[in-house]
């Protein structure tokens, strides 16, 4: 399998001249060798690759929403394996973070760049880890906003917290009740999941009232795939991960950013990857929850950029 791995990396280099074309504005596709990895480009200055949840979103939300970074940096708006534009692998169990990580490494090979900066949010954080993990190397900084961990051991805990909390809130009552039903198989279909994530939307943010149409709009019309949910999770059941044990490794100078009243990705969980990445910092968002950059653009945009390009 690491032969295998290698002889395709080594592939993806001899092809890899890189071509200007690729980096010019706008939209991209390009064969990453088991898949067409859909990317956009947009902005100007440093580049900077913009990891997307793997779980069926894609990266339309953050493209439209993280538009004041591209003042000063081009950001690459990936769209992973098997979500948004993307193609999907024959087999679903390649599906896996890995697999996503390694196709952000190809894509770095293709694009000419020697290393790179990565940015991930959610489960798109979970890939960034992964990347940082298997390509030190070619990693110089990494902003994770509210990452989820896999193995981390603080998050369930939290989570059950927090949804108690707000349990009989009005704003969040039917979104908790959703969570917390038995599973009927109607996710499994696009039409079901989309369903599910349109009525547990508001746990997302730290006010419905304030923010729940912001989030909605950022979200547009995006479409979520129940493939990429259902084969990612296969993928992390065939060959579990556990990244909260390998952080130490993480050599890229690493901001890690969470809101404290971020129910899917706890901010316990954020303290921990902080404590365990050497010479990371934690920048935590006071009553803010999973999209702190739309609670408190100001503060998330300045410092994330004061970051990146100092």
């Amino acid at each position: 399998m690491l032969a295998a791995a290698s002889f395709m990396m080594s592939t993806v280099a001899a092809h890899a001249s890189p071509q200007p074309s690729n980096l010019s504005q706008g939209p991209h596709d390009v064969d990453v060798g088991e898949v067409s990895l859909h990317y956009v480009v947009k902005g100007q200055g440093p580049l900077l690759f913009m990891a997307s949840p793997g779980w069926g979103p894609g990266s339309n939300y953050m493209q439209n929403s993280m538009t004041p970074l591209e003042q000063n940096m081009t950001l690459v708006y990936i769209d992973m394996r098997g979500n948004g534009k993307s193609t999907r692998p024959v087999d679903r169990a390649h599906m896996s973070q890995s697999a996503m990580a390694d196709d952000i490494d190809r894509l770095r090979v293709l694009l000419g760049q020697q290393s790179i900066n990565l940015l991930g949010h959610s489960d798109g954080g979970t890939i960034a880890i992964e990347y940082a993990l298997r390509h030190p190397e070619h990693l110089d900084k990494v902003v994770l906003v509210a990452p989820n961990v896999l193995g981390d051991t603080a998050r369930r805990a939290a989570l059950k917290g927090i949804l108690d909390l707000w349990a009989d809130d009005p704003h969040y009552r039917d979104a908790i009740r959703e969570v917390r039903k038995p599973d009927d198989g109607t996710e499994s279909t696009d039409q079901g999941f989309q369903k599910y994530i349109e009525t547990i939307l508001p746990l997302y943010v730290s006010d419905p009232v304030r923010f729940g149409a912001q989030l909605a709009s950022t979200f547009g019309d995006t479409r979520v795939a129940a493939y990429a949910m259902s084969a990612e999770n296969y993928s992390n059941e065939l060959a579990p991960r556990n990244q909260a044990k390998e952080l130490g490794k993480i050599k890229a100078k690493t901001l890690i950013i969470n809101g404290t009243v971020d129910w899917v990705c706890p901010y316990q969980m954020a303290q921990q990857t902080q404590a365990a990445i050497p010479g990371s910092r934690l920048s935590l968002y006071a009553n803010k929850a999973h999209f702190p950059w739309l609670e408190d653009p100001q503060r998330f945009f300045k410092e994330t950029s004061e970051f990146l390009l100092n």
